[in-house]
This record gives C-alpha cells, structure tokens and sequence, in this order.
C-alpha cells in the first residue's frame, strides 16, 4: 500500500468515526468510566501511589506537563526503547491512566501538549501500585488532567548564534472542549542556525604534518509541526485520536581550503566545497479505543499509521590547484517510509493478580533511490550511478501475554512472554523470515516508604533501519555505503537491579546497574560485494550503571536544589575484522550531568548553573577508527515570572565556548591493515544566548 493509500484510508476512518461519535447517544458517555468531566470531578487513578498535586510545581513555574515530569523527585524519565512495533516503545508516563498512541512526535510531545493549569496532580506509581498499562517498569509517573477546561501555553524564543545573527522559535499550546472532544493542540516552529570552525590537519603514518585545512561551516535548520490529540466516549469505552504532521528543511555549507605542509603564508594548494540540503516531511494518525468492564477488565484497540519522506542532496566541488575545477558532482538519496500498526489488548486492571493478553500486527515499507554523478573539470563523467529504488517490506505479527501479581502489599511480580514471527523482502528478491521469543521477569520489593528494589531480566529484538538495505553515500567524509539485504535484527538478553530511595519534600536516589548479552550486533564490515556496510557481526557484552539524584540544599542555601545524572558503561567486542577486543560502535563509556538551581525564597526569582561532562564517542568503519571527544561544558540561567505574569528566561550555554576534537585514524586497504595515517579536526563553537518568554492563558 502507498503512503497516499494508507493516509487517505485512515483520514477516511477517522472522519467517518468522528461523524458517528457526534451522533452518539447519551448512553454511551453514561456507561463510560472517564477522566473527570468538570475540574470538580473524581480524577482517574484515584488511590495509586504518591500524589503530587499541581501546586507543588509552582516554584518552578512550568508551562506544560513535561516541565513538570522534569521536576518530579525521585523519577527518571525514558520515553522507550528502540525495540520493534508499539508495544515495545512503551516510556515510564501515563496520561490519565493510558498511555499515548504515538511514535513519531513522542512521548515527549504528548506531555508538551498539556498545558500545566490542566494538570490536576502527577502521581508516582511505585510497585504494587503500578497500572497494568505499564507493567515492567519499576517507576511510573501518570499525569492526572481536568477535562472540560480551556487553557493554553505559548513561549516565544530569541536564540543568538554568533556575533550578529538572533534566530526566533515560537512554541503554542491549546487544550479545550470541542463539539464534545476533549482536544488539546499544539504548534511548534523554530529556525537554528550554527556555525563552527575548525583547523583539520592530516598526518603520514610516520607523524609528518602533510596537510592542513581550514574548515567554516554553516548549519541552519527550520523546523514546523503540527500537532492535536480529541478524545471523548463512544461505544461504552473511550475514543482517543491522535495527528501530527511536520516539515523539516536543513542546509549545510561546508568550505575547506586547503594547505600543503600546513603552510599558511600563501594561497590554498586546494579547496572543497560541499552544499547538503536535507529536505523532511512526515505525518502520523492514530486511533485507540479502551473500555473497562465492571468485572475490572479492560479491552483496548489501537490502529497506527505513520510515513516519512526524506530527500538529501550533496552539491560538491574539489578545486586542485586552487581555483582550477577537477572535479563536480551531485549525490541525491530519496527515501520514503511506511509504518502501519494494529494492536488490541485485553487484560484486569485491579486485584492481586492481572493478566493481560494481546496481539500486535505491523506492515513496515522503504523505498530508497541513491544517484550519484560525478564530472571532470571538462564536464566529463568521472562517475554516473543512475538512479535506482530499493524497496523493502516487513510483515509482522505478534502473541504476547503478562502477568503481574502482587503478593504481598510490599511484594509484586510480574512475569510475561511475547512471540513474534515476521517476514523482510527486497526488491532484489531476497527474503527472509523471523521467528523470536521474548520473555520478561520482574521482582519490586518495598523495603519501606522511601525504599523499592527491582530486579528485572528481559529479552528484546531492535528494530532494522530499512535504510541500511539501500546504498547511500557522505561527501564530507568521502564515504559509500553498500546495501545489505541479509540484515537481520540483533538481539539483547538484559539484567537489572535498581534501588529507589526518597527522602524529604523533593530528595530522591535512584541506581540501576545491568548486564547486556547481546547478539547478531550490527557493525560495519566488508560485505561480500566487497563494499563497506552494515552487517551482524557476531556477539557483545556491554554493562554500566546509571546513577540520579536530587539532593535539597536548605541546608546549605534555602531553596537550593542540585540535580545530578551519571552513566558509567563499557562494553566489549570481539572485532571479526582485526580479532580484537574494542568497544561497539556508537559507544559512549561515560557521562555526567550536573544542575544546581537556587529558587530566591519569597521572590520571584531563580538562578542556575548546569554542567556537561566531556564527551567521548567510538566510532568504527571499515577503513578507520573515529575518536570524538569535547570539552567540559557549562551553562547559566536566570529567570523571573515578576514581570507581566509571564515567565523570562535568560539561559547561556557553552559559557566557554565548545570545543570538540575529531580524531580518525586511518588504515589500508583496511582497518585489519596498517595504518596510513590521521585525520585531526579540531572544532570550536561560540558561546550561546537564549532569551525566553512564555505563559499562560
């Protein structure tokens, strides 16, 4: 099915639906258990975990319900994993008991939408408290809204980006009651503009300095999405709906003049130009109707349908001498996603043991078009690729079952299994089928009122980027990639045991250590094309801790607050290529994240400063070894809602600069061959400056 097809079908659905709701007679909404009707209504969830009411969050003056999650003590908040279909992207929130029927805007988008002033508390689910819908997560936030009540949000941004340019964002929310929906709608646009220079010396194997380039590049992006949710009560259950749509244009210019022997005295020796636009366009509808039975079981249906359309474009040119053209080309990759998903669960929502028990079907597309062509200075063809589609298609229906039985008031278990079979095919006429068990088990013990321990073993299967079938191609960094059609999804067995400990108003400590069993890891070898690509490449281990806590200062400086994350991991990987122990790819060993606010006690104003630990990223292809570090980074921010009612922000990052160093170490005719040299790209960035207002209405 085309993505024409497939969103004039579900626009169809939708509006046929809509049409029938506003027709629906009153029985309907009488035989419904809902989210309050009026603000003085009981509200969903009622009696689970700690509550938070709304006014707690005043000192912070948040505009929406994702400001406030971000200030809820003692929570980490995950928006999912990257595992296949819906039910395996599943975050640590809920909203109004459920959680939201979305992918490609997000959990995060879904909390944006709300409107702080329709937030009536935040409850924090712990254990046996913990609703069905997100069964397997030891922690769970589920924001409880008013219905029936119109508010809004807007924030109008000023971002300067070097000496002299200042680049605007505006950001709007709505939520009301609409023909007998509860609505809530949001707009979000910005304009980001970045520059950065960097000094980019090449080096012989031997150490000897052969090169020297000055890079100045250019970067903007302008972004707009549109974005609602309507839901109301219809058929004895609860109708949700859900639609976003977004457009995203970026260029970057990069300009590198050249210095045989790093000597700058003179003319470039050389110069390349590259020109990349990147062209995005996506939408997504989505569909969930839930009904709780008096017998305490909930039935829910979801259908889901989502398409992106990506076109990329390299524009380059080499001058060798300066000035003289040798070489002038283009690279275009056009891709075009699909994603369509039907879902239904039936499962008990109270007592001290609940089933739930569901099925899931998927039907996944790509179609990727790669044309490159490359001329001489004459206008000759050095290189012609014409232009050719890669489609791929996926198939996939899934069983699952899970278990959660509370034991005892501090005791809950929770146990489940998923099976799932699948079948990916290629244009090319390679197929393949899939068949994976995944099961899951869980234990939270309530060791007191400000103690939980959780462990947890789960089995998961990633989800294939249908890109990686096709080819594709880098200009900047001179890189082609091959397609792979025989790819399949890795595997992940995971153990892990976290403790959460609360403490005070807003004090919180939460660890988690794992262990990762992973196989079939995807990695770039040498295809047997003889190419470079994507492929499994064997199995890994990889494991860490992740450490979050709030810690109050009143005792130190009232109304002080310090907010500290730190992820420690390692990893190991048996290297095909070279037959050595490395890190996987895409890997970061380490991070630390500092943020320290004061709210002024009886003012209106806070201060803070926040900082960002060195960066190190592993990268690994098949010729070479990247190495990208940055430097410590720091931030400051003052705010105020004194003025007008409203909220004013002034927020620095990167106080003292960026600074990020780029190391590729390169080897022929490969990475098991000796090293011919490096490639040292040392990058700045200026510091930056964002003015903020918002509020609400």
């Amino acid at each position: 099915m085309t993505r024409a097809r497939l969103f004039a079908t579900l626009s169809v659905v939708a509006l046929m639906t809509s049409d029938v709701l506003a027709s629906a007679n009153s029985a309907d909404d009488a035989a419904t258990e809902s989210p309050q009707e009026t603000a003085d209504a009981t509200p969903a969830g009622e009696g689970l975990g700690e509550f938070f009411d709304a006014t707690f969050f005043d000192p912070y003056a948040p505009q929406n319900a994702y400001d406030m999650i971000q200030r809820l003590p003692g929570f980490v908040y995950s928006t999912g994993s990257e595992a296949r279909g819906f039910g395996g992207t599943a975050g640590n929130v809920l909203i109004d008991g459920a959680r939201p029927t979305s992918k490609s805007g997000g959990l995060t988008e879904a909390l944006r939408r709300i409107p702080a002033t329709q937030v009536m508390r935040i409850e924090l689910q712990r254990g046996a408290d913990i609703s069905a819908e997100a069964a397997g997560q030891s922690v769970v936030a589920n924001v409880v809204r008013y219905q029936g009540k119109s508010s809004g949000t807007w924030t109008v941004e000023m971002r300067r980006v070097g000496p002299n340019k200042v680049l605007p964002m505006l950001d709007a929310t709505f939520a009301t009651k609409l023909m007998g929906w509860d609505t809530s709608f949001q707009l979000d646009t910005f304009l980001i503009s970045n520059s950065r220079d960097a000094d980019i010396s090449r080096r012989d194997a031997d150490g000897r300095l052969i090169k020297l380039t000055i890079e100045d590049r250019q970067e903007e992006e302008r972004f707009g999405a549109l974005s609602f949710d309507a839901g109301r009560n219809a058929f004895g259950g609860r109708l949700q709906l859900n639609g976003r749509m977004k457009v995203k244009y970026r260029t970057e210019d990069t300009d590198r003049p050249g210095y045989d022997d790093g000597d700058l005295s003179g003319d470039p020796d050389d110069r390349f130009f590259n020109g990349y636009t990147h062209e995005e366009y996506g939408g997504e509808l989505g569909a969930d109707w839930a009904r709780t039975y008096g017998s305490g079981w909930k039935w829910r249906l979801i259908a889901l349908g989502t398409f992106e359309d990506d076109t990329k474009t390299d524009d380059f040119f080499l001058e060798a001498p300066y000035e003289t053209l040798v070489e002038d080309g283009e690279i275009v990759q056009e891709a075009r996603t699909s994603e369509t998903i039907f879902r239904t669960t039936y499962g008990r929502t109270d007592g001290g043991i609940r089933p739930e028990f569901g099925v899931e079907g998927a039907y996944n597309t790509l179609d990727s078009t790669l044309a490159v062509v490359v001329l001489d200075g004459s206008g000759a063809t050095i290189k012609e690729m014409d232009p050719t589609t890669t489609h791929v298609e996926e198939v996939r229906a899934e069983t699952f079952g899970t278990l959660v039985w509370q034991a005892t008031g501090a005791l809950t278990a929770d146990i489940g299994a998923k099976a799932e079979i699948s079948r990916i095919s290629t244009s090319t006429g390679d197929a393949q089928t899939f068949k994976f068990l995944k099961p899951s088990a869980g234990i939270t013990l309530a060791v007191n009122e400000q103690m939980q321990v959780s462990v947890k073993a789960e089995r998961s299967v990633g989800q294939l980027d249908f890109s990686d079938f096709a080819a594709s191609a880098n200009a900047v960094d001179d890189r082609e990639f091959a397609g792979n059609p025989n790819l399949k999804p890795d595997r992940t067995d995971r153990l892990e045991a976290k403790v959460d400990y609360t403490f005070g108003e807003r004090g919180a400590l939460s660890t988690t250590v794992f262990y990762e069993w992973k196989d079939d890891v995807l990695e770039q070898t040498v295809l047997p094309s003889g190419g470079e690509g994507l492929a499994n490449a064997g199995s890994a281990r990889r494991w860490g801790m992740n450490a979050n806590a709030n810690l109050p200062l009143d005792f130190v400086i009232e109304g002080g607050l310090l907010e500290v994350d730190v992820y420690l991991k390692d990893s190991e990987f048996l290297d095909p290529m070279t037959g050595d122990i490395r890190y996987l790819h895409d890997f970061r060993p380490s991070e630390v994240y500092i943020d320290f606010r004061h709210d002024i006690p009886e003012t209106n104003w806070a201060w803070g400063l926040e900082y960002n630990s060195a960066n190190h990223w592993n990268g690994y292809y098949t010729n070479e070894h990247e190495d990208y570090r940055s430097n410590n980074r720091y931030g400051a921010f003052v705010e105020t809602t004194q003025f007008f009612g409203v909220k004013t922000s002034l927020i620095l990052y990167d106080m003292f600069g960026g600074h990020f160093d780029r190391m590729r170490e390169l080897y022929a005719p490969n990475r098991a061959g000796a090293s011919i040299g490096t490639e040292l790209s040392e990058r700045t960035r200026d510091t930056g400056v964002r003015f903020v207002v918002s509020g609400q209405f």
